[in-house]
């Protein structure tokens, strides 16, 4: 959980008093819903879960660092948890990352398909990069 919270800047709730903080938490429970019944719920209660905590970084957001080394950056389009879109900012914010995208569903790319544990394999065990972003089918 703290690591979660160190990585997410955005904070409410740390200075109101327990009963506003019920009251506002119910509040936004509604709006959290209708923006996803199955995710909502769980994602306001990660929220919650860090008032009161110190603030978090928004380093990966002002990440400006072109010539970097260069990165294999992977992402999957279907990932619930972490948006494909973060993986290419990311990139383009290094200057010199590689995307490789997964097509498929599911957090964690790697796990689900062979491609894409070739190319992240010859990346962290020979230093392989490939000559530009690349997609992985899903092979499920």
């Amino acid at each position: 959980m703290a690591v979660n919270c160190a990585d997410e800047p955005d904070r409410f709730l740390d200075q109101a008093a327990p009963a506003a903080a019920q009251k506002e938490a119910a509040r936004l429970e509604e709006a959290f819903r209708k923006a996803s019944a199955v995710f909502g719920p769980h994602r306001l209660g990660l929220a919650l879960t860090c008032a009161g905590r110190p603030v978090g970084t928004d380093f990966i957001r002002k990440i400006d660092r072109p010539g970097a080394p260069p990165m294999l950056l992977i992402g999957t389009r279907g990932d619930p948890a972490t948006a494909f879109e973060w993986t290419e900012e990311t990139a383009e914010r290094l200057g010199s990352g590689v995307v490789v995208a997964y097509e498929g569903e599911g957090h964690t790319g790697y796990l689900f398909s062979a491609c894409m544990r070739g190319y992240v394999n010859r990346f962290l065990l020979d230093g392989q990069l490939p000559a530009g972003n690349r997609t992985c089918p899903d092979e499920g």
